[in-house]
């Protein structure tokens, strides 16, 4: 079974540096259209990606499978260990918004994006300095070591850089 342009998009989509999946069936899918549909191979690289040759460049194929278990997030929030975390975080940042996030330490999660977009708010809406905290956690899995420890630089640079200007 192929889309009618099926080719068209395929083309379209190696024109990226990076093509990510939420499955790894739809990864496996996507690179068996391109070996059949365009005759392409793909190798395996470094920390677990898998790259597409396509007109003289690499194009990174990803998976990252994005989920929340309603049931499993609602089972943790009743453990003492949460509860008494959450009224700690809320006692030590008493009257302020607490952003949270929890990101891969990796260049592709976008984890330092995020924070540029928190030192923007910051700059841009100066009122809003007194009244937000965001406090981020890293995931460290080893499985692309060089990336990760590239990442984690820049964000704790990040991070030293906007509680030294706000």
């Amino acid at each position: 079974r192929e889309l009618e342009h099926g080719e068209a998009i395929l083309e379209g989509m190696l024109h990226a540096d990076v093509v990510g999946f939420h499955a790894f069936d739809h990864a496996r899918h996507f690179l068996n259209a391109s070996k059949r549909i365009l005759g392409l191979t793909y190798e395996s690289l470094v920390g677990g990606l898998i790259g597409v040759r396509y007109r003289r460049k690499k194009v990174l194929v990803t998976v990252s499978n994005v989920s929340i278990e309603p049931d499993i997030i609602d089972a943790a929030l009743e453990l003492p260990s949460v509860t008494e975390g959450t009224k700690a975080l809320k006692e030590k940042h008493a009257g302020r918004q607490i952003i949270t996030g929890v990101d891969i330490a990796q260049r592709l999660s976008g984890v330092s994006l995020k924070l540029l977009g928190y030192e923007r708010l910051l700059h841009d809406y100066p009122v809003w300095q007194t009244k937000v905290v965001m406090i981020q956690r890293c995931l460290v899995p080893g499985t692309r070591r060089a990336d990760e420890a590239d990442t984690l630089k820049e964000v704790r640079a990040l991070a030293n850089r906007i509680k030294t200007k706000f």
